[in-house]
C-alpha cells in the first residue's frame, strides 16, 4: 500500500526551510524530489540515512559526546537553533526539552491545587497560572520539589531554577513526570524529531491513539525485551476479567529476562505492582520455581538462562543478594542483550533485522494463530484457531515493528543506571557475528554465535557473584 500523504502545514514549511539553510546543519545530508521540494525523511537503512548518521557522529566528536546510545538525540537538540520546533499536523510550536507534563503529574497537581491541566500545557504556564490563582510560590515550589525529589534549596529557590532541575531530572535522571513536545527520530527527520508533536501524537502515531493507547503500551512493555514465553497468549490473559480492577504482575520481570507468559502473570493491586517494578524478591522466586515444577513452563529467556539456574541454585544460601546483587546482574545482562541487538541492527542495517527476527521472533509467531481460554492460573485450558480480522491480521508484523523500534528506543535512552558493558573479546564476537551476518552465512550458525555470545557474557558476569 503507497505511504499516505499527509497535508503539511504552512507553518511547518516555514520551519523545515529555516532549519535546511541553518548553518548549523551545513553538510547533513537532504535531497531533492523531482518536483523539486526537500526530502525531508530519510531511513537509517537508505543512502541518506547512513550519510546522516556519519555526519551526526562526526558532529558528536566535535560537540564532545560519546558515540553511544543516545548519542544522535543529544546531538540534534545541542544544534538545534531555536529548541522549539513546529507540528508538520496542525503548525504549533513546542519546546524540545522536557517542558510538558505527563499523565502522573497531571493527576499530582490536580489533588494538590484542584485545578486541571493538559499534557501540551508547558509547565511554565501551569505554574504561572497557579500563581495566577492565588497559589503562594513558595507552595509550588515545594510541591515541585518534593514529587521529583530535587537536591535544591526550596528556600532560595526560583521558578526558573526549580523547573530547570525538573526538566533535568526527567530528561537524564529517569523522572517521569515530564515529556518532550516532540520525540528523537534521527535519522528519519532531517532535523532529528518526529514531524508531529506531543500535540498530534495521538492522531498522527499508529497504535497511538486514545482508544488503543493503553494495549500499545502493553504490547510495547511486552515485546521490547525480546521475551519467550507465549507472547500473545499472555497479551489474552492480561486482558481477561481475571484481572478486573487489578493489574496483571509479572511474577519474574521481563525486563530481568523472564518471560512473558501467562503462567507467569498475577493479580496485583495497581499501587502495590508500580512500587514493585523491577524487584527481584526472595517470595517470587519460590513462586517461580513452583510454577516451573506445575506446568513445565520455563520461566526465563534463553538469553538470561545461565545466571537464573545459577541464582537458583543459590538463592536459599545468599538470600540477601536477591533484591541488589542478583537483580542488577540480571538488569546488566538485559542491557548488555540490548545493546548487542542494537549493534547487530546499526552494522548490518536490513539484513541483521531479518537474522534476529527469524532467529528470535518467527518462533512466537504460531501462538498468534490461536484464542486462548485460561484457569485463574493462567494455565491454558483451550484453544481455538483464531478468527483473523482486518485489524488483527497483520499482528505478527506489528510485533516485529515495535521489537525492532524497541531495540532502538532502548538504546537511545540515556539515563540508563546500568549502562552496557562488553569486554574487547565480547565485542571482537559481535564484530565477528556481524561479518558473518553480511556474508550471509547460515542462519542457524550466526543463532548458535549470537547464543555462545550471550553464554559468555552470563558466564563473566556469574564469575562476580
Amino acid at each position: 500500500m503507497a505511504r499516505e500523504t499527509r497535508e503539511w502545514h504552512p507553518e511547518f514549511a516555514k520551519y523545515m526551510d529555516f532549519i535546511i539553510n541553518h548553518p548549523n546543519y551545513k553538510g547533513l545530508c537532504i535531497i531533492k524530489k523531482k518536483d523539486g521540494s526537500w526530502s525531508w525523511f530519510g531511513t537509517k537503512q537508505t543512502k541518506v540515512g547512513i550519510s546522516r548518521i556519519a555526519w551526526c557522529e562526526e558532529k558528536a566528536q566535535e560537540l564532545g559526546f560519546k558515540i553511544e546510545p543516545g548519542v544522535y538525540a543529544n546531538v540534534m537538540l545541542a544544534i538545534h537553533p531555536t529548541k522549539w520546533r513546529v507540528c508538520q499536523t496542525c503548525g504549533r510550536s513546542m519546546s524540545l526539552y522536557y517542558h510538558y507534563p505527563n499523565a502522573n503529574l497531571l493527576k499530582s497537581i490536580q489533588k494538590k491545587f484542584g485545578v486541571e491541566y493538559t499534557d501540551i500545557d508547558h509547565i511554565s504556564d501551569i505554574w504561572a497560572d497557579l500563581v495566577h490563582k492565588g497559589f503562594s510560590e513558595e507552595s509550588i515550589v515545594d510541591f515541585f520539589v518534593l514529587k521529583a525529589d530535587l537536591h535544591i534549596d526550596s528556600e532560595s529557590a526560583t521558578k526558573e531554577s526549580v523547573i530547570d532541575e525538573l526538566e533535568k531530572a526527567c530528561r537524564t535522571g529517569g523522572k517521569k513526570l515530564l515529556g518532550p513536545g516532540a520525540m528523537s527520530n534521527f535519522p528519519d527527520r532531517f532535523d532529528g524529531f518526529h514531524s508531529y508533536n506531543r500535540c498530534c501524537r495521538a492522531e498522527q502515531d499508529k497504535g497511538r491513539s486514545k482508544e488503543n493507547l493503553k494495549s500499545y503500551t502493553k504490547d510495547r512493555r511486552a515485546y521490547e525485551y525480546w521475551s519467550d514465553g507465549n507472547v500473545h497468549a499472555a497479551n489474552q490473559f492480561m486482558g481477561s476479567d481475571y484481572f478486573n480492577g487489578v493489574s496483571a504482575d509479572h511474577i519474574g520481570p521481563i525486563s530481568l529476562g523472564f518471560v512473558h507468559d501467562p503462567r507467569y502473570l498475577q493479580p496485583m493491586p495497581g499501587s502495590d505492582n508500580s512500587s514493585k517494578r523491577d524487584r527481584l524478591q526472595y517470595d517470587d522466586i519460590v513462586k517461580i520455581i513452583e510454577t516451573h515444577l506445575r506446568t513445565g513452563i520455563y520461566p526465563m529467556s534463553w538469553q538470561s538462562r545461565l545466571l537464573w539456574e545459577y541464582i537458583k541454585a543459590n538463592y536459599e544460601a545468599h538470600r540477601d543478594y536477591i533484591s541488589i546483587i542478583y537483580r542488577d546482574a540480571l538488569k546488566q545482562n538485559m542491557s548488555n542483550y540490548m545493546f548487542v541487538l542494537w549493534y547487530i541492527l546499526e552494522n548490518t542495517h536490513q539484513k541483521g533485522a531479518d537474522v534476529l527476527e527469524k532467529a528470535f521472533l518467527e518462533p512466537h509467531y504460531a501462538d498468534f494463530d490461536y484464542s486462548y481460554e485460561f484457569n485463574e492460573l493462567g494455565e491454558i485450558v483451550h484453544r481455538v484457531s483464531r478468527h483473523f480480522t482486518e485489524r488483527n491480521e497483520n499482528e505478527c508484523e506489528r510485533y516485529k515493528r515495535i521489537a525492532i523500534e524497541a531495540i532502538y528506543d532502548y538504546n537511545d535512552k540515556a539515563n540508563r543506571n546500568l549502562k552496557p558493558f562488553l569486554t574487547s573479546s565480547e565485542m571482537q564476537q559481535l564484530d565477528s557475528i556481524c561479518q558473518r551476518i553480511v556474508e550471509d552465512a547460515d542462519l542457524e550458525e550466526i543463532k548458535y554465535l549470537i547464543v555462545e555470545l550471550m553464554e559468555n557474557i552470563q558466564k563473566r558476569l556469574i564469575e562476580k557473584l
